[in-house]
This record gives C-alpha cells, sequence and structure tokens, in this order.
C-alpha cells in the first residue's frame, strides 16, 4: 500500500521527470490502501531497483496517470532521474506469487504489479494493476503478472505467463511500455530490460545492497494569488519543482555514531585552490542518499562540514578514516558502477540505503592523525589507483597522478554565530516580548529536511513595514499551535502546522500583521510564523488533511508575490482578546480545526462556529514596525 508517508509526497504534488501541473485524477487515499498493499513477507529478488530500457532510459509511472485506486496506471519509458517513479521490486515469491521460475514487477512507489492484459485495446494492454488481479486489492495470484524469471539482472526479456511464452513487453513508438510478438529465444532490441541497482558499491564481504536510491521530486503550486490593488484581481499561479525529503527515512537512513571516535569534527575540507567540499541534502533522494559533493567558496556554513571517523559502527579497519558530512551524516562513497562523473557521492554510513549496513570499503580512505595537518589525497579503498578531484565544481574520480589538483586539505571550521541560527529552547510556558524575530534559517543533522540558506533567505524576508501583534495560538483544548522549520521544502514552504502542547519556544510564536507589503486589505491579517516568517495558507486544490501549511507570504514559492487572500483571514483587534475562528478569506464556510494533532479545515458556519474551531490568545504583545 501507499505508507502515509508517501500521501504526503502525493499530496505535495509528486512527479516524474516531468514536472506536473493540476491533474484531473484525484486518488481515494482508502481506495487506494486498500488496493495497493506492500507484501511484506515477500522474497524480492531486487527492491527499489531500475529497470533500464535499450537505449538506456528508465520505465517509469505517474501514480495520478491512473484510476482513483492507482490501478490502470501506464508506463513509459523517460530519461534516468533517479526518482522514485523509477523504482521497482522484483517478487520470487510472496502473497501474489507461488510459482518458481516467475516473478512479480511491482512499483516501489505505488505497490501496483506490472499487468499484462490482452483483452484491453491495443496500445494499452501493460498497465500497473492491483496486485492479485483484482481491482479492490483482493486478489491472489495472477497469470497476467507473472514474468519468467531465473535471477540476474539482464538484459533480458519480460514474458507475461499469460503470453504463453510468445508476447514479448517492448517500447513503442510513444515510448510506452507495450507489447509485441516475439520469440523468446531471440528477444533483442527495445524487448530487452536491465534491472539495475544504486546503492553503494562495495568488494568487501559488507557489499552494499541494491535497496532504494530513489529520490523524489514534486511540483508544488503556490495558492492562488489575488492582487486586491486598484480593486483589480489578478490570479497567478507559479509551479517551482522542489525534492521533498521523508524525515522518518532519512532518520534511519542517516544515524548518527554517537560512539564513533573522531579525529576531526565539523572541519572544512578544501581544494588546491582554496574552496571547500559542499552537501545540499535536498539534492539527494527522499533519504538523503545519492547526493552529490560540490566545490564552492568557503563560507563556514554546516554545508561545508565533515567528521573523520576513525573508529565507530561503520569502520573496523585500522588506518582508515570514514568522511561524514556533519550536517546530513551520509558517508563520502565511491561507486565505480555509476556513470562517469557520477561515481562519487554521499550514502548512508555501511553502505546500506535503508541505514542497516556495518561496514563497506567503498566508504573507507587511508589516514594517519598526520593527514590533518598535511596535503592529503582522497583515494577510496575500494579503488586501487583512484584519487578523488574538484571537475568543474563537483567532486569527481580520476587515475591518480602526482598533481597538486589531487590534494585537499583538513582545516578547521570557520563557522561564526552569524551563519547559524539555533532556536533556543524553551524554558517556561511564558513568552517574554522582545523586539527580535529568531532567523528564519533552522540548522538540524539529524532532521529530515534542510533548508537550503540562499534558497530561504530569499523565500522568508521579514516585512519591516508591518504594524504587527505577536502571540501564541492555542486550541479549544489549550493546546498551541507549533511549526518545524525543518517539516517543509528546501525554501521552507510546505510546512505542516502542529497542535501540541505549549512550550513557549519560538515555533509557537506567530505575527498578526495587520498591514504590510503582502496585506493591504483593510479589517485583514496575515498570520506569520514568528520564527520562519512564513504565512498560514489555505489551498483546497492539495490534498484533504493537507490544505493548511505555511507558505511564502504572498503566495509565490520564492518570495516574490505581493498579496493573496488565501493567506488573508478577517480581523479586528477585539479579536486578540476573544475566541477567534481561523477562517480564510478564499474559503468561504471554511473554519481551520485540531485534526488529530495537525490543524486542518473543515466546513463551518462562520459566523457561529463551535468550540473546536475557535482559536484565542495568550500571552499576545503588540510590537510596532514602521
Amino acid at each position: 500500500m501507499l505508507a502515509s508517508t508517501l500521501f504526503t509526497l502525493l499530496a505535495t504534488g509528486l512527479a516524474t521527470a516531468v514536472p506536473l501541473g493540476i491533474r484531473d485524477v484525484s486518488l481515494d487515499p482508502a481506495a487506494t490502501a486498500q488496493a495497493q498493499v506492500k507484501d511484506n513477507t515477500a522474497t524480492r529478488a531486487f527492491t527499489a531497483t531500475t529497470i533500464t530500457t535499450s537505449d538506456g532510459q528508465c520505465l517509469s509511472i505517474d501514480p495520478f496517470s491512473g484510476d482513483f485506486r492507482e490501478n490502470l496506471t501506464p508506463i513509459n519509458a523517460v530519461a534516468c532521474d533517479g526518482s522514485a517513479n523509477q523504482t521497482w521490486d522484483v517478487i520470487t515469491a510472496g502473497v501474489h506469487n507461488n510459482i518458481p521460475g516467475q516473478a512479480l514487477i511491482v512499483s516501489s512507489l505505488t505497490n501496483a504489479c506490472l499487468n499484462f492484459d490482452p483483452r484491453r485495446a491495443a496500445g494499452n494492454q501493460v498497465l500497473l494493476f492491483s496486485c492479485g488481479g483484482r481491482a479492490d486489492g483482493s486478489g491472489a495470484v495472477a497469470t497476467s503478472q507473472l514474468f519468467s524469471f531465473v535471477g540476474g539482472s539482464g538484459p533480458l526479456p519480460l514474458l507475461p505467463q499469460n503470453g504463453n511464452n510468445a508476447t514479448c513487453l517492448t517500447i513503442n513508438g510513444n515510448n510506452a511500455l507495450d507489447q509485441t510478438a516475439c520469440n523468446a529465444a531471440t528477444a533483442s532490441g527495445a524487448e530487452l530490460f536491465t534491472f539495475g541497482g544504486s546503492a553503494a558499491s562495495s568488494s568487501d564481504t559488507a557489499a552494499a545492497t541494491t535497496d532504494a536510491s530513489t529520490s523524489t521530486t514534486s511540483t508544488v503550486e503556490a495558492a492562488s494569488a489575488t492582487s486586491v490593488a486598484d480593486c483589480v484581481a489578478t490570479t497567478v499561479t507559479e509551479t517551482v519543482t522542489v525534492t521533498v525529503t521523508d524525515s522518518l527515512s532519512a532518520t534511519n537512513s542517516q544515524a548518527k555514531d554517537l560512539t564513533a571516535i573522531r579525529a576531526a569534527t565539523s572541519v572544512e575540507i578544501k581544494t588546491s585552490t582554496g574552496d571547500c567540499l559542499f552537501v545540499d541534502p535536498t539534492a539527494g533522494d527522499f533519504r538523503e542518499n545519492l547526493i552529490p559533493i560540490t566545490i564552492k567558496a568557503c563560507d563556514g556554513s554546516p554545508n561545508q562540514q565533515w567528521d573523520f571517523i576513525t573508529a565507530g559502527v561503520h569502520n573496523n579497519v585500522a588506518d582508515s578514516t570514514l568522511i561524514v558530512s556533519s550536517l546530513t551524516q551520509g558517508c563520502m562513497n565511491f561507486d565505480p558502477r555509476r556513470a562517469a562523473g557520477d561515481q562519487v557521492i554521499l550514502f548512508s554510513c555501511g553502505g546500506r540505503a535503508d541505514g542497516s549496513g556495518q561496514v563497506t570499503n567503498s566508504q573507507l580512505f587511508p589516514f594517519t592523525s598526520a593527514n590533518l595537518t598535511a596535503p592529503y589525497a582522497l583515494t577510496p579503498e575500494n579503488g586501487p589507483g583512484v584519487c578523488f578531484i574538484n571537475d568543474n565544481g563537483r567532486l569527481s574520480n580520476t587515475d591518480c597522478s602526482p598533481d597538486a589538483t589531487e590534494l585537499f586539505t583538513i582545516g578547521s571550521s570557520s563557522v561564526s554565530s552569524s551563519t547559524v541560527t539555533s532556536v533556543p529552547a524553551a524554558t517556561s510556558t511564558t513568552i517574554v516580548a522582545t523586539t527580535s524575530t529568531a532567523a528564519a534559517e533552522v540548522s538540524s543533522s539529524t532532521s529530515g529536511a534542510s533548508s537550503s540558506t540562499v534558497a530561504t533567505t530569499t523565500t522568508k524576508v521579514e516585512d519591516a513595514t508591518t504594524t504587527s501583534a505577536t502571540a501564541t495560538i492555542s486550541s479549544s483544548d489549550g493546546q498551541c499551535l507549533s511549526v518545524d522549520a525543518t517539516a517543509g521544502d528546501f525554501r521552507e514552504n510546505l510546512i505542516p502546522i502542529a497542535v501540541t502542547a505549549c512550550d513557549g519556544s519560538e515555533g509557537q510564536k506567530f505575527d498578526f500583521i495587520t498591514a504590510g507589503v503582502h496585506n493591504n486589505v483593510a479589517n485583514s491579517t496575515l498570520i506569520v510564523s514568528s520564527l520562519t516568517q512564513g504565512c498560514f495558507n489555505f489551498d483546497s486544490r492539495r490534498a484533504a488533511g493537507d490544505q493548511v501549511i505555511i507558505f511564502s507570504c504572498g503566495g509565490r514559492a520564492d518570495g516574490s508575490g505581493q498579496v493573496t487572500n488565501s493567506q488573508l483571514f478577517p480581523f479586528t483587534a477585539a479579536n486578540l482578546t476573544a475566541p477567534y475562528a481561523l477562517t480564510p478569506e478564499n474559503g468561504p464556510g471554511v473554519c481551520f480545526i485540531n485534526d488529530n494533532g495537525r490543524l486542518s479545515n473543515t466546513d463551518c458556519n462562520t459566523a457561529s462556529p463551535d468550540a473546536t474551531q475557535v482559536r484565542f490568545f495568550s500571552s499576545h504583545y503588540h510590537v510596532s514596525r514602521c
């Protein structure tokens, strides 16, 4: 089934290689969960692997292109992009496969099975369908979903059992997965496919698995932005592509080794030209694996800090070191099986995508303490004669030669107090008035989502011209609305608003802006996180349960928006002292409520909302900025 995490991904606008716009298909979460159930008892020959065509493209799906249960989904051959849409499990035994020598080919994203149905119209016979062959998920074993498989990664033909060994899957002229008559023994060209893994490489007994190595790209649309100037309404919609990190998966995959011995902590690694190795946590997959390492001007940011681990859970080899991102806890990894130019990456320490690996020589580098004070060559132990170099701004590899470009310097970190602002821990539930606002950037080495400093600063600009009142917002049961700056995307957009016990932290403080750059409407307010400077936003186009979020004020993802009624709420000063319903101006008859610990929305009579639809303010104070 699609787990809740996956539904979160879909809700943010899941995309394949090409960003998607708004689609006509609306998934029914309950029906989909019933129809697409993951078989946790199955035996898998491959997990979250790619399936490539003879010309190097990847089989890919769009979960929104089928029906409301994610059945009847077509499969296309597109450029490989490492996305979750292009990952597949090969199941050789399980609930829906009890026949030796046969395999199910299952989308790792949706858990639906590859299915050949010759009764359907030509060109539309190869689709994803609920494993077992019944639309509601109640099927057992279907020959239309079993493919001849005796092991190996191929190239090999995909022969559906119900094709009587005379039908091969192929790629048609429209780049869609289709079927053709064939002789299995002489299959060739577009009739051949290869299963290929993307996990870390190792020649040790602790070899890396072909576990999931995927990245998730989401198309995010801001709510309709309506300019109120001169009373002329103009609707503007912007689509941006972002990477969404699954916090739970990333936490499991990138666990910090608290038992490790570190020869150096949070240090820079500089090239011979004085630039620093840099990591962008959003540049990899949903687990923060497969992240490229780039070379940038040194700026002292956490993205440029590294730990050298000489002993620990993932290093039991004397005179060797792991080189670990202090930000993500991923290990520097060399995988010669990957495409040239993409063989040096960050990957979960131990070499297994889910974090369960132990030791792999693809992540070990010869090391002594003397290397901390002298130029040092990065030479992975699984690559004899291989040295890392700066290849046009990205860390790559080459055959070693006595060249200064192959030498790096390990230096102390230059982090300054102005680079990273930590959120102070709350010591009481009393809010103390101040005239400063917490910085928008929050750095966390253990969270699944990490903000891009430049993108966040550009998107979340504090409006210094506003008139505002700052407050906590508590629900009718006395809990507080709360924002986790790391729970959204790399710009700190798309952040859910939680309802938790009041603790007085910065994440539970909000500004009520009654006039400013993003509010020129009388008797209205923006509700702005004092921590991130993002605005409460109601977007009815998003999936149910995910329509109330924090988004860049003005309604454009990059911070360039002006005024949008999806972020305005009716408001007068009297609302600061009496119970108050959160009713967005773009949602007539909509009230915000606490839905199992998350701020959500429901239909209501805005003139007389019930107690669950009312929020009130405590410990509020006024700060004027003019």
